[in-house]
């Protein structure tokens, strides 16, 4: 025994049947996203002959206060990418010496049927500081429910460690480790559950990241709330619909695409469909763009800054860093929709599909 499971059967929170996203009851953002920019970074990975080089040179791009969202199980091979990342800060930090800025890094534990303890949590944790070359992280989150881990589910049997899990969180947290400690996919029930748990290991449950745009807005509302009502910030994956809501799969793409059966076909016809059935949502964002002067991806961004959620964005080259930095910014400073503008394209996204990919929320 670990000397944390003691804490077990904890109640379910009881989840609202509004449909608002401005709840009475509101608590404050915890302060690690207080300092934080409004726009963070995932998927640093530029096609260059030399990646940590290349994401050297993209984090040159970044303000400070840049939350950096990486994974050992990101990449083909586990802890590939947080190798990369810390070559790269190296670089990076070496080439700038004081005048680095102070970006956030955060990094995520993926449950396995054979990660069977709290400490496989405390091990993993130590691998990533270790592969990003750091002393510490200041948000270390659980990947996913442990729900959706379950090899033998067909068969009638589930192991849910969800709560070991969290135990072994909860440890890095107290043993320094990590600054801060979140969670990712999780939904209203399971983000209650795990923030009373935490509440009683005195551990702060700081962030819960999840897919939140444009074509994932109804499904995602219960969340939003109940994290807005437990103090909790929501960063939010796929701000741009995997790049459907920017327009830039048009006619010449399509053309390019190669015949027969491949990814890129596949995605093509993925492509067509969200094209076809959020017409509404991605006709209203190209509007609210042309008379704001904006890109349509600086809408869809900030949108989601709009509904209090940190967006994570995707970038392999300067260019688009700076691109996914005009969601927030442009030459006169910080900028924001108007209420109208918010509600316009609230109404577009309930009148479009919602867009499929990513976890279900429980």
């Amino acid at each position: 025994a670990d000397g944390l499971s003691f804490i077990t059967c904890l109640k379910r929170g009881i989840i609202s049947s509004s449909h608002s996203l401005s709840p009475s009851i509101k608590k404050p953002k915890p302060s690690l996203f207080s300092k934080a920019s409004p726009i963070a970074f995932s998927t640093l990975n530029p096609t260059y002959d030399k990646p940590p080089e290349g994401i050297a040179n993209l984090l040159e791009a970044l303000p400070s206060g840049t939350l950096i969202d990486t994974a050992e199980k990101y990449e083909t091979k586990d802890g590939d990418a947080e190798i990369t990342l810390g070559a790269a800060l190296r670089i990076f930090r070496k080439k700038r010496e004081d005048e680095a800025p102070d970006l956030l890094l955060c990094s995520k534990f993926a449950p396995k049927p054979w990660r069977l303890s709290s400490d496989s949590v405390v091990e993993a944790c130590q691998s990533s500081i270790e592969r990003l070359g750091v002393n510490s992280l200041d948000l270390y989150q659980l990947h996913f429910s442990d729900a959706v881990s379950q090899p033998f589910k067909l068969f009638g049997y589930t192991d849910n460690k969800d709560e070991i899990y969290w135990e072994g969180l909860a440890k890095c947290y107290h043993e320094g480790l990590v600054k801060n400690i979140g969670v990712c996919n999780y939904g209203p029930q399971n983000i209650r559950k795990a923030h009373e748990f935490f509440s009683k290991m005195d551990v702060p449950l700081v962030s819960n990241q999840i897919n939140f745009n444009l074509m994932r807005y109804r499904s995602s509302m219960e969340t939003k709330q109940a994290c807005d009502e437990l103090g909790i910030q929501v960063s939010g994956y796929h701000p741009l619909g995997s790049g459907v809501l920017t327009g830039a799969y048009d006619e010449e793409w399509f053309s390019k695409i190669p015949g027969g059966l491949n990814k890129q076909k596949s995605k093509s016809t993925r492509v067509r469909w969200y094209q076809k059935n959020c017409a509404p949502i991605i006709d209203a964002v190209r509007d609210v763009a042309d008379r704001r002067g904006k890109k349509t991806s600086h809408v869809a961004i900030n949108w989601c800054i709009c509904k209090g959620i940190i967006p994570i964005c995707g970038a392999r080259n300067t260019e688009q860093v700076l691109d996914a930095l005009g969601g927030a910014t442009d030459e006169k400073g910080s900028w924001r929709l108007s209420g109208s503008e918010v509600d316009e394209l609230d109404a577009a996204s309930d009148a479009s599909a919602e867009f499929a990919r990513g976890f279900e929320l429980i």
